[in-house]
């Protein structure tokens, strides 16, 4: 079967396999209610999963479980993020605090991250007691992250530092997971971290795309970052330049989006962030060099690429 084709039935299979498992508790709790635990988005963290796996050469069903498992805990996180910004819309939907209230959402939340659990428990002895590790570690990220909104003192290296946690924890969790699951040589070291720069470039994308993407591409409101406070690497980058740094105060002080996009696209630290994701992207190519699978290790950092310039 030719590698494409294999790849996206693969992800068939995860995404249904997310479906039925919501479906099991629909009697309980109602389907309106049981479909918000796995309303699959752009599943960016299945594909990586099953390349990433197939790189690796771990057995299609474990990968596809270990793709579940990271679908529902970050659909868990959504949930939850969602309710501590009281966001009205995500993936072009109304959020499920804003149409069930924050306290169902909230409970929904604990219910994806518990499936997600199940999803993984048996794949390896580690995977559960390091799920378990990641949902802390994803936590302690939004808590810094809450900590420093409003504040204009925040580094890069503190924003790294979140984003590592909130976003390439779970990344972090399948490299380790899958280098456990490998039966071929390669260094244990290089899926975790690997992992982690993912999905921390794959953050840094997405803040960019904060100011960049139109509602109708995002799926939720634009500027969220600027208008709830929150310093983004874009801005850190401009309020840690002498040259933009009043300039960045005032139009913080404005909280107008659109101006702020336009500055920092103009002020060239737009372009300076994209820089920093490609400095991420060749971590990874690097980390991925020596993946034993050859076509999909290809295929993997095709995905890479894709991640850094996609519009979506």
């Amino acid at each position: 079967m030719p590698a494409l084709l294999a790849l996206e039935e693969s992800l068939e299979r995860v995404r249904s396999g997310l479906e039925s498992r919501s479906r099991r508790i629909s009697g309980r709790v109602g389907e309106e209610l049981a479909e918000q635990l796995a309303r699959p988005g752009k599943m960016l963290r299945a594909r990586f999963c099953l390349l990433l796996g197939a790189a690796l050469g771990v057995e299609t069903s474990k990968s596809e479980s270990a793709a579940r498992g990271m679908e529902f805990v970050h659909n868990a996180s959504l949930l939850h993020d969602d309710c501590v910004d009281l966001a009205k819309l995500r993936r072009g939907r109304p959020t499920p605090n804003e149409v069930f209230g924050v306290n169902v959402a909230l409970l929904l939340g604990d219910m994806a991250f518990a499936q997600g659990l199940e999803e993984v428990v048996d794949l390896t002895p580690q995977s559960a007691k390091r799920m378990i590790s990641t949902a802390r570690e994803m936590a302690v990220g939004e808590l810094q992250e809450e900590f420093l909104k409003g504040s204009t003192s925040v580094t890069v290296e503190a924003y790294l530092g979140v984003i590592s946690r909130k976003t390439g924890a779970l990344f972090e969790w399948c490299g380790a997971t899958l280098s456990e699951l490998s039966p071929l040589p390669h260094e244990g070291a290089d899926p975790p971290r690997l992992g982690s720069a993912s999905g921390m470039l794959l953050q840094v994308i997405d803040d960019i795309q904060d100011y960049t993407l139109i509602r109708a591409a995002s799926g939720k409101e634009p500027g969220r970052d600027l208008c709830e406070r929150r310093l983004t690497l874009p801005a850190i980058l401009a309020l840690n330049d002498p040259a933009s740094r009043a300039e960045f105060l005032r139009l913080w002080e404005a909280a107008s989006v659109e101006k702020m996009a336009r500055f920092l696209e103009v002020s060239g630290h737009m372009a300076a962030a994209r820089g920093r994701a490609r400095e991420l992207v060749g971590s990874i190519r690097a980390w991925a060099a020596a993946l034993p699978v050859e076509e999909y290790r290809r295929r993997f950092c095709g995905f890479i690429d894709v991640m850094e310039r996609r519009e979506f």
